[in-house]
């Protein structure tokens, strides 16, 4: 599975866009309440601003213009004022413009993808070893913003025959970029992923009486005994693409006959929401197999957490493959529910039991 963050990090440090910290100070004329810090991008999540040893909150004290560094006060410190800015600066660009190329990247690498049990691919479901590959193509959507930008430069050429090449930057630019196109069309090629990957099909029967796929099952040997194992092969070729949905998708794995939790963090105040969450055999299935014990962790305005829960004798009769979702109500208004998470469930059967 792999994490954003990661993917984050390492495309940093393919541009060498490493974060730096930094500490200023100013004095207060009692007029000014613009401050031009001279660096930038700045990480305005890790900013911080002190008037006199008091912090200021954004953006009730200040606001900021990250891309350009530059802070505007909402009231100018007084005079002989202290001011303390600390926090960090990047290279070339914030997390923010970061996590825009790696989704943009993401989008493309996985485009109308769908992995074995027809989940549409996303960040989670992707396999560590097409991190690297993500990366490059992230960085790819990155050095194409810093050649549009150098594209702006023109060479100088000083009466006393001084030139300046200020287009040779852009040149270095699009030839890395072009070598990193390389490099990232090898690997791809390599692993059949990606924007490269060449697209292959099983053959595989459709019944005339139910106009369904016939199950494909692993092969075996004539002396093994094991139960045969259910194949699930992916149906990227039907002329179709993944059933569209607001919902964020979480496919979730269990192992039959052993207890599950999971912590689901939400970036508001769940307060006044009552949560819950069942497992069916397919969605609108009669079947119940398991309902979610769910406790709240904590709330606050911008942060809170819940935990989904299944007990031992739960999970015991799991299917090999189900559904679920999480959904929530409002205590005070009855005709209010929302959905905020919907997937599948895989259960791993287990080996050693009572």
């Amino acid at each position: 599975m792999a994490a954003v963050a990661d993917i984050t990090s390492r495309v940093r440090l393919e541009l060498g866009d490493l974060p730096k910290q930094f500490t200023l100070n100013y004095v207060g004329d009692g007029t000014t309440n613009v401050y031009n810090l001279n660096l930038k991008p700045i990480d305005v999540y890790t900013l911080n601003v002190y008037v006199n040893g008091s912090p200021l909150a954004n953006p009730a004290g200040y606001t900021i213009e990250a891309d350009q560094g530059i802070i505007h006060f909402v009231h100018s410190p007084a005079n002989n004022a202290a001011i303390l800015v600390t926090g960090t600066v990047f290279r070339y660009f914030t997390d923010d413009d970061i996590c825009l190329f790696v989704n943009t990247a993401v989008e493309q690498h996985t485009y109308n993808r769908t992995n074995g049990l027809g989940s549409k691919m996303t960040v989670a479901l992707i396999p560590p070893v097409e991190e690297y590959p993500l990366a490059i193509l992230a960085t790819i959507e990155a050095l194409w913003a810093l050649a549009t930008d150098a594209s702006f430069d023109i060479n100088i050429f000083a009466p006393d025959g001084v030139t300046v090449p200020r287009s040779e930057r852009y040149n270095q630019l699009t030839n890395l970029i072009q070598q990193r196109w390389d490099q990232y069309k090898q690997l791809c090629s390599a692993l059949n992923i990606g924007l490269w990957r060449i697209e292959m099909g099983t053959l595989r029967r459709i019944s005339r009486t139910t106009n369904k796929l016939i199950p494909v099952y692993m092969p075996q040997e004539i002396d093994d005994a094991r139960k045969p194992e259910r194949v699930y092969l992916q149906n990227d070729l039907l002329g179709r693409n993944p059933m569209p949905s607001y919902v964020t998708v979480q496919d979730l794995t269990l192992y039959q006959g052993d207890s599950y939790s999971e912590e689901i963090v939400f970036p508001f105040d769940t307060t006044g929401l009552v949560f819950k969450a069942q497992i069916r055999s397919y969605p609108n299935a009669p079947a119940l197999y398991g309902t979610f014990n769910i406790e709240t962790l904590s709330t606050s305005e911008n942060l809170s957490t819940i935990r989904l829960s299944l007990t031992k004798k739960q999970t015991e009769y799991m299917p090999v493959r189900s559904f679920w979702d999480l959904q929530a109500t409002d205590s005070t208004d009855p005709t209010y529910e929302v959905t905020y998470l919907r997937g599948q469930v895989f259960t791993t059967q287990e080996v050693t039991v009572d």
